[in-house]
């Protein structure tokens, strides 16, 4: 029988260098019900924010001339309703796409083309709606919340303490 020879070259992942996915660290979002909703290439807080409602903004088209790339990213969110928003002070109005939670059905994003997620060239992801860690509710789920007539415990006590707030809440709706 004649005598077999091979060679092999031994190696181990510290003397590999980082490839591109290596370096590409994948973040998992949740709904604040639990629920997976977005898997991502990088920190959500990373991302610009647009300036009228602090929305992030995940490209997903690249740029018409190519030379910005779509951002890789999953969304795990169903279509919700459509809906149109006038701004204030202005007269255009911007069409949406809401994309809610498929637990909850709470909204997550939206995006301004009818689904699927990532027709359009930007999908956005409403700011406080979603975290990175299962079971807690992002540091910026309430921003803005007095706006919206969500108060904090010492604010609604300190309303309370005012004789004009205490007036209007005793008198009931019909004001009687």
């Amino acid at each position: 029988m004649p005598k077999v020879v091979t060679h092999a070259v031994v190696s181990s992942s510290e003397q590999a260098g980082l490839t591109a996915s290596a370096r590409a660290v994948l973040r998992s979002y949740y709904c604040l019900c639990g629920d997976f909703v977005l898997v991502i290439q990088g920190k959500l807080d990373r991302l610009p924010q647009r300036k009228t409602d602090g929305a992030y903004i995940i490209r997903s088209q690249p740029s018409s001339d190519g030379r910005i790339p779509a951002r890789k990213f999953k969304l795990n969110a169903v279509p919700g309703q459509r809906c149109l928003i006038k701004r204030k002070g202005t007269q255009t109005l911007e069409t949406r796409q809401l994309l809610n939670c498929g637990r909850c059905n709470s909204t997550v994003a939206y995006q301004s083309t009818p689904p699927p997620v990532g027709d359009a060239a930007f999908v956005y992801v409403l700011r406080g709606a979603i975290t990175e860690l299962q079971g807690r509710v992002p540091p910026d789920a309430f921003d803005g919340a007095e706006e919206y007539g969500v108060y904090d415990e010492d604010d609604l006590a300190n309303e309370l303490d005012d004789p004009n707030v205490a007036r209007g809440l005793q008198a009931g709706p019909s004001g009687t």
